[in-house]
């Protein structure tokens, strides 16, 4: 993974000081990063965080476990005693210098969410640009649970899930903290539409021919001439499913064709066809098909 610093990644981690932590930043928008940090630690009594560096973003925090004992400060003033309950979600604003006393082991997703990218995804939308972000400190949001449990995979097997589900994912939650906590609401007179046959051509034909890549939702995108996540709306309309299950299934449709055609061993096949290794590959191709690669070569030589 790339080394970052700041308020998401490694950087997000340090001011933390947590035994470990796993994230994900993406490109989806034209000008704004999207990421997610896991950060954890096991052992009580952490103490006082250190300052995160004061910048025009907020923090999205989604309690993976119970962390009963902690206080907030908001430029060294306590506004919150208490505790978070696992499944919970908070927000602080980076820009007003939040700290935490940290008494209790914790387990959290940090979504990083800047002022920037919350612009671009408005504009992108059509709608309003937001003013800030808010909710109730400790509140259960299921969609959140949700789209956090969803990226679980992407921070702890990055290789097999790939650079296009984090990317659409990330979009999708950031767009939903957008609504949800922002109150972004599209324009009566928005609708938008599917892709003209030009771009589903394009688009397929191109995550057709570099299956073996890991592409992002960029690249369609921008072949389309098109943001990215306007473009993975208009995807999903146009083609019934989201473009990196589209890419999967055309990975597996491929994989059944060298599988037929020809004896290469597995993991060529594994590689050649874009999955991490052969352990994905099977795992990806039997929830697809119903079948082991194995078994499934031998129904039709």
């Amino acid at each position: 993974m790339q080394q970052v610093t700041g308020a998401y990644g490694q950087g997000l981690a340090k001011y933390f000081r947590a035994d470990a932590s796993l994230h994900v930043v993406t490109s989806s928008l034209r000008k704004s990063k999207l990421a997610v940090t896991r950060i954890r630690r096991d052992t009580p009594g952490h103490g006082l965080t250190s300052p995160l560096p004061v910048e025009a973003a907020f923090s999205v925090l989604l309690q993976l476990r119970d962390s009963p004992k902690r206080e907030l400060f908001i430029g060294g003033r306590s506004v919150y005693r208490g505790g978070y309950g696992a499944r919970t979600t908070s927000i602080v604003d980076l820009q007003e210098e939040p700290t935490a006393d940290l008494q209790s082991p914790f387990d959290v997703l940090h979504f990083y969410v800047s002022r920037a990218a919350l612009d671009e995804i408005a504009d992108d939308r059509g709608a309003t640009r937001i003013g800030t972000l808010t909710c109730e400190r400790g509140a259960f949001d299921p969609t959140v649970w949700h789209l956090g449990q969803a990226l679980l995979p992407a921070l702890e097997r990055p290789d097999e899930i790939g650079a296009m589900y984090a990317d659409y994912l990330l979009l999708a939650t950031h767009t939903y903290f957008a609504a949800t906590f922002g109150g972004m609401r599209l324009p009566g007179s928005n609708r938008r539409g599917c892709l003209a046959p030009w771009q589903i051509r394009c688009a397929t034909d191109l995550m057709t021919e570099q299956l073996g890549h890991d592409m992002s939702l960029a690249e369609p995108a921008v072949a389309c001439g098109l943001s990215p996540g306007y473009f993975a709306r208009a995807f999903r309309r146009s083609v019934g499913m989201p473009p990196h299950r589209w890419l999967m299934l055309q990975r597996v449709l491929r994989a059944k064709s060298l599988l037929r055609e020809t004896t290469r061993a597995l993991s060529d096949i594994a590689t050649a066809c874009g999955f991490a290794d052969q352990s994905h590959f099977t795992r990806v191709f039997t929830r697809i098909a119903g079948t082991t690669p194995g078994a499934w070569r031998k129904q039709v030589q």
